[in-house]
């Protein structure tokens, strides 16, 4: 499985008439297309509030560009994306991810806040930061009560060597929690592995579900 990251400024000015005409398009015409995923309006990063992300999950690039093909004489689709064109004048950046295994579904629950902490690791590295991730999740991740996905960039400015670690929750207080629970054995001795696979700790973005 795929993420595709499709990101817009807005100008600020414009953000409410933005965000009302997201969600239209995400309820009328997203089901005309078969599409699905969730709008997102960035919290904290490096253009915050006035980015917003349309984020999808997709078996492959291949039935991705199907569901693009979908917009093609789609009426709705249309008149959708001509309102909203006067709004998102900009066009951002457009990034894929690989899901990597175990995969579970994006989670996306309006009002939700989804945290997206980056790593930087070496090209010799990945396959043993891989296997590191799975471990991560399959054992650990449960004992702290942790859910989301860990990604590995295939398309965008840091391609093979970014992973994400992504998550969902009902609000940054709850996930201040979450990470303050990380000081047993079983996570530190995991972390340390871990830290000496990373060459760098990479952007940590704070996104908001609309």
């Amino acid at each position: 499985m795929i993420e595709v990251r499709s990101s817009y400024l807005i100008k600020m000015k414009d953000v409410n008439n933005a965000m009302t005409l997201w969600r239209k398009g995400r309820d009328t015409v997203w089901p005309e297309l078969g599409w699905t995923g969730r709008v997102q309006q960035m919290l904290h990063g490096y253009a915050q509030q006035s980015l917003f992300v349309w984020s999808s999950e997709w078996e492959n690039l291949a039935a991705w560009e199907e569901g693009m093909a979908q917009t093609k004489g789609n009426a709705a689709y249309r008149g959708w994306s001509d309102e909203m064109n006067q709004l998102r004048v900009y066009g951002s950046e457009r990034e894929v991810f690989s899901i990597l295994e175990p995969y579970t579904p994006g989670d996306t629950t309006p009002g939700k806040v989804e945290i997206r902490s980056s790593y930087m690791i070496a090209i010799q590295n990945i396959p043993a930061a891989q296997a590191s991730a799975r471990v991560g999740q399959e054992t650990l991740w449960p004992l702290l009560d942790w859910t989301g996905q860990y990604q590995q960039m295939l398309h965008g400015k840091s391609a093979q060597s970014q992973f994400v670690w992504t998550a969902v929750w009902d609000s940054l207080g709850i996930w201040e929690q979450a990470m303050a629970n990380t000081g047993g054995p079983e996570f530190q001795a995991w972390f340390t592995e871990w830290k000496d696979l990373c060459d760098f700790g990479g952007s940590r973005e704070i996104f908001r579900n609309l």
